[in-house]
């Protein structure tokens, strides 16, 4: 029987590593104040992180491939693999418009996969609750690292006046490494994955009775408030300098500064979704995120009043809130679910990754028709509504469609 390191780092969490440095640093930070500095419109900027998220509507299909094909270690590596040409595409974009669209599809591609992937190797991985929780925890602390790492990178970058063309040069040397050490390690952790047979199909469903479940409906839920996300992080440089008058270095430093808060809150997240259960804990978040939302749009009304640290405190409770819910739901999605591990991660990120694309797209669209401080509003709505939808589904005891995945004691099949 080959038991997996209980408490430990693996090598392979280095591709959420690279998700954290990407993810919540070089897409919020670098990418939309690239394009509005190269394009001149906020719309644009929406358009392509709309696009960005709109890639990751591949997958379930990737998902269902890689149970297939048991190719969850290959998926993991193409998304590492899609960074690095989005980053070169965007050194090499320049001003034009459709290859920042391009880059954009490749970005997405690859964040997503990422997204699905990395905690399918723990939430189907047949960990005891409390262990899944612990390692999860660490692996979102890892992803925190990275981005604490790359906040403060960035604004030096920025400060020093480094071209666009290095700093995406550095984006690519991030993917490339983490590329290298994955593919070196990550084999063992993608074969535990438990993929049913066809023998289980039957018990799984189709895809249009997984969705119209209770699975669907917290699909939903997650789906308004990843709306939200979209819109106020695909914008977040540029909604602060241009309500509050916050440069982007400053940004970039604020996300540093919720890094080291993330790193503290994700391990009392980690026991209290072992205590509570995730679903509680989402609806927690939630309720946070709306609050932080209604009091950004009235801190708008005395912008000019205000000093930078107020607003960027509020936004560092938001991104608390961003970072609990990203951490539970692949948990809480796992357990609701009857399909395989990848369709259901991909499910998982086809909901997300829809919502960010139209919370991208609205994010632009509102900024340029009612102004810049209309987005908080925005938020506010589409997260109550999220709120209310998850207080329908995630309510009560859980009903656990599928056993949770056993150590076979023969060899399972190699991963590809």
């Amino acid at each position: 029987m080959n038991k997996p390191p209980k408490w430990g780092l693996e090598a392979w969490y280095t591709a959420h590593l690279c998700y954290g440095i990407i993810q919540m640093v070089f897409i919020p930070i670098l990418i939309p104040t690239f394009i509005l500095d190269k394009t001149g419109s906020a719309t644009q900027v929406g358009i392509a992180m709309g696009i960005l998220g709109l890639s990751g509507l591949l997958a379930p299909v990737l998902g269902g491939l890689a149970d297939k094909y048991r190719a969850h270690r290959a998926a993991q590596l193409i998304g590492l693999a899609a960074i690095g040409v989005a980053a070169l595409i965007f050194a090499l974009s320049g001003a034009s418009f459709m290859l920042h669209l391009l880059a954009a599809v490749f970005l997405g591609l690859g964040s997503a996969s990422l997204l699905m992937i990395n905690p399918a190797f723990i939430v189907s991985g047949g960990y005891e609750a409390e262990e899944e929780a612990s390692k999860l925890t660490l692996l979102n602390q890892v992803a925190i690292v990275g981005s604490l790492a790359a906040g403060l990178g960035l604004a030096a970058l920025t400060e020093a006046g480094v071209s666009y063309v290095v700093q995406f040069i550095v984006m690519f040397s991030v993917a490339a490494f983490a590329l290298l050490v994955t593919a070196a390690s990550n084999k063992q952790a993608a074969g535990r994955i438990k993929v049913a047979s066809e023998d289980d199909s039957d018990a799984q469903g189709g895809i249009t009775e997984v969705l119209f479940s209770r699975f669907g409906l917290i699909l939903l839920a997650i789906f308004f408030v990843s709306i939200g996300q979209g819109v106020i992080t695909g914008q977040f440089p540029n909604y602060m300098a241009e309500v509050f008058k916050i440069d982007a270095a400053s940004s970039s430093v604020a996300l540093s500064v919720s890094a080291v808060v993330s790193l503290v809150l994700l391990s009392l997240v980690g026991k209290a979704m072992a205590k509570v259960g995730g679903e509680k804990v989402w609806l927690l978040a939630v309720v946070a995120k709306v609050v932080v939302m209604i009091g950004l749009a009235g801190l708008a009304i005395y912008a000019d009043q205000l000093a930078a640290y107020l607003p960027l405190a509020l936004y560092l409770v938001y991104l608390q809130g961003v970072t609990t819910v990203d951490m539970v739901q692949p948990a809480i999605a796992a357990k609701a679910s009857r399909a395989g591990a990848g369709m259901t991660q991909g499910l998982l990120m086809f909901a997300i990754a829809g919502a960010y694309a139209g919370g991208n797209v609205l994010s632009g669209i509102s900024a340029d028709s009612f102004g810049w401080s209309s987005l908080a509003s925005l938020v506010a709505v589409v997260s109550i509504i999220a709120l209310l939808v998850g207080l329908t589904c995630l309510m009560g005891k859980p009903k656990v469609a599928m056993q949770r995945a056993t150590f076979n004691d023969t060899e399972s099949t190699s991963e590809l």
